[in-house]
């Protein structure tokens, strides 16, 4: 059965990745840059096979190379991935303990997503006490531009981003509040962006309601939302304020404790 596997995976085996790997793992285990020769002979590989991997390397920013030795190390964009990957372990238990206070205020979920891939995906979650209640799904990959979470993150992206991921989605109506004109969006999305906070009644799931705020991590940017949603019939306009308030608050709270000031 192991064999049968294998013989699977090999199928997907791409060599010249695995060789890619290789001369990083070779490199991230030396103390001493590396030049093509020593790489070629440690590796068992050409010198022209080596060379033009590391060229693709080092344009993608994963090597660079020393002008005066000609030698190569691992680069920079590897402490930016470290950074990313630490941030991402880091946020669910920084948020937590700020998501169980609003879940206590408020009684009603409450929910922590991350931008991937121009899509919003809930990675946290608390849910509310009551039996009629907003059912979130962990790991599910929904759009940006309908729904409090999803405005939230989008509503901070650069123009050029907000365009970009726009054009690439269709437009489609989930619930009987979607914005599916791009020009009335965009518009929506600058209030969310003055306001500090995105709304949403039956844009995504009909008879729910959420108020989202954004997350801003050490370099300013924004990757990650904080929401609260129910049942609209619960949302009255005394509890929205107040809501508003408190998601502002919870949301600025986890961003300081990721470094934004």
């Amino acid at each position: 059965m192991t064999s049968t596997n294998n013989k699977k995976r090999s199928n997907y085996y791409v060599r010249s990745i695995n060789r890619a790997i290789n001369i990083i793992n070779l490199l991230a285990n030396k103390k001493e840059e590396q030049g093509i020769t020593e790489l070629s002979l440690q590796l068992n590989l050409h010198k022209s096979t080596v060379h033009r991997l590391l060229v693709t390397l080092e344009d993608e920013g994963f090597i660079v190379q020393n002008t005066i030795t000609q030698k190569y190390s691992l680069g920079l964009k590897f402490l930016e991935l470290g950074n990313i990957v630490q941030e991402r372990i880091e946020i669910k238990r920084l948020a937590f303990p700020v998501m169980q206070s609003l879940a206590q205020k408020t009684q009603e979920s409450i929910d922590l997503n991350i931008l991937i891939d121009d899509k919003r995906v809930s990675i946290e979650k608390i849910d509310s006490p009551h039996d009629l209640r907003r059912i979130i799904q962990l790991g599910k990959s929904l759009p940006l531009y309908c729904g409090g979470s999803g405005k939230a993150i989008l509503a901070f992206q650069s123009d050029t981003e907000i365009d970009r991921i726009l054009d690439k989605e269709d437009l489609i109506s989930y619930g009987v509040n979607t914005i599916t004109d791009k020009v009335k969006l965009k518009k929506h999305l600058a209030e969310v962006r003055k306001n500090g906070y995105a709304i949403s009644f039956e844009e995504r799931t009909i008879g729910s309601a959420s108020i989202a705020a954004p997350i801003f991590n050490f370099q300013g940017k924004v990757i990650y939302s904080l929401s609260i949603s129910g049942p609209i019939t619960r949302f009255t306009k005394q509890k929205i304020y107040l809501y508003i308030s408190l998601i502002k608050n919870a949301a600025s709270e986890i961003s300081k404790t990721l470094g934004y000031r």
